[in-house]
């Protein structure tokens, strides 16, 4: 995630029909009763809240909100990058309505 507006990042930065797909993928992983995981890495150093782009991909907006409702976690962290490593380290407040 790299998008930063108003002082949050934002995913996707444009319409993202994988996503969408990957989101049905995971719901369906966590329907049948297996960890779901959606996990967002922050590369911006400002960012240090998150939400789905809505304004960019309602669609995936919504997809996220159900498959967190039918249990896909959803999970977002601060990297430290540098030349040779990046570094997670800080986990982010997300926002999901």
């Amino acid at each position: 995630m790299t998008l930063l507006q108003h002082q949050s990042g934002y995913f996707p930065d444009a319409v993202t029909l994988r996503g969408q797909k990957h989101l049905r993928e995971l719901q369906a992983m966590a329907e049948k009763g297996y960890r779901a995981v959606l996990f967002f890495a922050v590369l911006h150093s400002s960012i240090d809240r998150v939400s789905p782009a809505r304004h960019i991909d309602p669609h995936y907006a919504d997809l996220v909100l159900q498959a967190q409702q039918y249990g896909v976690e959803v999970l977002c962290y601060g990297c430290q990058l540098s030349r040779h490593v990046m570094r997670v380290h800080t986990p982010l407040t997300i926002i999901i309505s």
